[in-house]
C-alpha cells in the first residue's frame, strides 16, 4: 500500500485525543515487531520507553551512540535495559570512531556544513544502515518543543526510513509532561536534566541551559544558527513523497486508531 501524508489526514485527527498509551498500544497491535521507540535517553523518551513497559507492550528500543556521549546518556540506556524487562534495547553505532572521523575530516562540528555532516555520520547514517527493519518508529517529540516540532502530528513519514513516524506525546504540554515524571519515580531520568541539560546531545556540541533562556539553547551553542541534528525528518522541515508498506496493515491506517 501507498502511503501519504494526505492519507493519514483522517487517522491524525482522531489519534490527536488519543491518550499517549492508547497511541502505543495502536502501534504495537498494528505493527507488532516491526514497530520501535527510538530515543536518545531523554526524559521525554524514556518516559514513553516507561509507558510501553509497564503495558507490558514488548517493543525495541533504538539507540544512536554517536561514539561521543555523556557517560550519564550511557547510564541512562543501560539503567533502561536493566529495568524495564519488556523492552529490548538495541544500539546503533556509526561505521568510523569519532578519533579515526577527526582524522580523516578533521574537527566537523566547528563549522554549520561541517556539523550537518558531522550528525549526519554519527546519528543519521547509524539509523539509515536499519532501513527495511521496521515499519514505525516511535519518537517523543512533542509540539510543545517549538520550533520546527510545533506542528509535529501523531503521524507522519520518514521517507529515507521508508516507515511511518509516530508521535504519542505530540499534544502533551510542558506541563503535562512535568506531571508525569514527578508522578512515576520508575521513569529513568538522565542525570544530566539535574545538572541543567534541558534537552541532550554529544558532549562536545551540548552545554546547559540557563532559565531565562530557550530549550534548545544549549544545542550547538557555537553555532547560532543550528538547532537540530537532521535524524528526525519532522527536523528537516515538510517534504512531499510516499512510503510504501505491506498492505496489511491497510484496515488499520484507514480505521478507528483506538
Amino acid at each position: 500500500m501507498r502511503v501519504t501524508e494526505a492519507g493519514l489526514e483522517a487517522l491524525n485527527g482522531r489519534l490527536a485525543g488519543a491518550a499517549p498509551l492508547d497511541v502505543l498500544r495502536f502501534v504495537h497491535q498494528t505493527f507488532g515487531r516491526r514497530a520501535a521507540i527510538l530515543t536518545s535517553m531523554q526524559r521525554a523518551g524514556t518516559w514513553l520507553c516507561r509507558l510501553a513497559d509497564q503495558a507490558g507492550l514488548d517493543f525495541d528500543v533504538v539507540f544512536v551512540d554517536t561514539g561521543v556521549l555523556h557517560e550519564q546518556t550511557r547510564w541512562a540506556r543501560d539503567e533502561l535495559a536493566r529495568t524495564h524487562a519488556n523492552l529490548r534495547v538495541i544500539t546503533l553505532s556509526p561505521a568510523r570512531t569519532f578519533a579515526e572521523q577527526t582524522a580523516e575530516e578533521g574537527l566537523l562540528y566547528l563549522s554549520v556544513e561541517g556539523q550537518e555532516r558531522c550528525c549526519d555520520l554519527r546519528k543519521t547514517a547509524p539509523l539509515h544502515a536499519i532501513r527495511g527493519r521496521y515499519d514505525a518508529l516511535v519518537s517523543a517529540l512533542r509540539q510543545g518543543e517549538g520550533g520546527a516540532r510545533s506542528k509535529v502530528r501523531p503521524l507522519g513519514l520518514d521517507l529515507a526510513m521508508g516507515a511511518l513516524r509516530v508521535h504519542p506525546l505530540a499534544h502533551v504540554t510542558n506541563e503535562e509532561l512535568d506531571r508525569a515524571l514527578a508522578a512515576d519515580p520508575g521513569v529513568v531520568l538522565n542525570p544530566l536534566h539535574a545538572m541543567g541539560f534541558r534537552t541532550i546531545g554529544c558532549f562536545p556540541c551540548t552545554t546547559p541551559v540557563l532559565p531565562d533562556e530557550s530549550e534548545r539553547a544549549g544545542r550547538w551553542r557555537h553555532l547560532a544558527s543550528v538547532q537540530y541534528c537532521g535524524i528526525n525528518p519532522v527536523d528537516r522541515g515538510a517534504a512531499e513523497g510516499v512510503i510504501e508498506l505491506d498492505d496489511r496493515y491497510a484496515e488499520a491506517l484507514a480505521g478507528p486508531a483506538v
